[in-house]
């Protein structure tokens, strides 16, 4: 017979059961469940101790598009549906994309899987092919640590080189716009990469999918096998011109920080690369700022000069592009031998500035010059104007305020 002790203990392990399976988490098993709303999404992550899993793709995008009936197949629904808080992200809506800019997120292609912890931090993510393999095992490696991208680096640095991971890595790297690491990743691959295989599909489609340095010998290799590049192009689904990929390449070099500490010489070689990709046509506009930088810490001033000279006969009839020659020349310029091509650059420019957006800048460099030449009361008057003018057309006044205040 039980006692009243017993049947106590009893009663408490059935409340105990039966609070533990009412909490457990109902999982769908026949097609994945998303949330729809982001905030949420990410707050009952958190509450769950769960990964916020995003799935990045766009309406009109076909690999998207075959992805989705996978999402329906059960062994696809109980995984996502048990490990991970799931949401699609449409990349053609901007509010949406907000979310990925506000993280600091680039997608090289799409579909891509993101994984977030519940703190919206990135902890891994994956391009995707339509099979079921492939989901399944991106959702594995999202929840173990050894194989999350948030980990790549620490790899790394401990050594770890083979081509698959190296791939991996340096997109990886493109995904969270960390130039230096892209560099990095890219030489090592690289490296790593079997010099007699060079010519084939694989280095090519490696170049289009992980090399962002003009630099790196996969560039250096395919800028001199152009026809070959070619080739190897029009095997694919989707096929474009070679020079289109190098281009792209020369393009991410120019505008990365790194250009900016390249010597003249080093610029010239840059010079060589738009010519063998028949953009000649175009350095002058990449390149002409960066070089008049680079001359001027070379102590060259008058190359420097020369090619504002260059550049201001180029804009002809572009006044807003000759007045920001000009302010490169005031904010770089370590002496006051160009304060007269300058005054002759705006005299030319001033007839044709018709926007005050444009005239605001015209009068703040037009002081600038004055205050260097030493014509105080043209200085003032000229600093007034831009100041004024600033005002009306809602411009960040503390520049405006920071000339007047140096030129009483």
């Amino acid at each position: 017979m039980m006692t009243r002790s017993g049947l106590f203990l009893v009663l408490i392990t059935l409340l105990f059961t039966s609070c533990k399976s009412s909490s457990q988490k109902v999982v769908d098993e026949k097609v994945v469940t998303w949330e729809t709303n982001m905030t949420e999404a990410l707050a009952k992550a958190k509450a769950n101790n769960e990964l916020l899993f995003v799935e990045c793709y766009s309406p009109t995008c076909s690999h998207c598009q075959a992805i989705e009936p996978f999402f329906k197949m059960p062994e696809v629904a109980k995984k996502y549906n048990s490990s991970f808080v799931n949401y699609k992200l449409n990349l053609l809506e901007e509010d949406q994309v907000k979310f990925l800019n506000d993280k600091n997120i680039n997608l090289p292609s799409w579909p891509r899987f993101l994984f977030f912890d519940g703190d919206g931090n990135l902890v891994h993510h994956s391009s995707v092919e339509p099979e079921v393999e492939s989901l399944l095992g991106i959702a594995e490696a999202a929840i173990d640590p050894k194989k999350q991208t948030v980990n790549y680096a620490k790899r790394f640095a401990e050594g770890e080189r083979n081509v698959d991971f190296l791939t991996k890595y340096s997109t990886h790297a493109q995904v969270i716009q960390d130039v230096k690491v892209q560099t990095e990743a890219g030489n090592a691959l690289f490296e790593a990469y079997p010099k007699d295989k060079l010519g084939s599909q694989e280095s090519w489609s490696l170049t289009k999918l992980c090399i962002t340095d003009v630099d790196n010998g996969f560039f250096k290799y395919w800028l001199n096998h152009q026809k070959e590049a070619d080739a190897n192009e029009a095997k694919e689904e989707h096929p474009e011109s070679a020079d289109k990929y190098l281009g792209g390449i020369l393009q991410k070099t120019i505008l990365s920080d790194r250009v900016k500490t390249y010597s003249v010489d080093k610029l010239q070689q840059l010079r060589g690369v738009f010519g063998k990709l028949g953009l000649t046509q175009y350095a002058d506009n990449y390149l002409w700022e960066i070089e008049t930088k680079a001359l001027i810490k070379e102590s060259n001033l008058p190359q420097a000069l020369a090619i504002g000279n260059k550049m201001i006969k180029a804009f002809d009839g572009n006044s807003s592009a000759q007045v920001y020659i000009t302010r490169v020349f005031n904010d770089n310029f370590p002496d006051n031998s160009h304060l007269s091509s300058v005054k002759t650059w705006l005299k030319n420019a001033l007839p044709g500035i018709t926007g005050d957006n444009i005239k605001t800048e015209y009068y703040y460099e037009l002081a600038r010059v004055n205050q260097k030449s030493g014509e105080m009361d043209e200085a003032r008057k000229n600093a007034k104007t831009a100041q004024e003018m600033a005002v009306k057309v809602a411009a960040d006044p503390a520049k405006f305020a920071e000339l007047i205040s140096s030129l009483k």
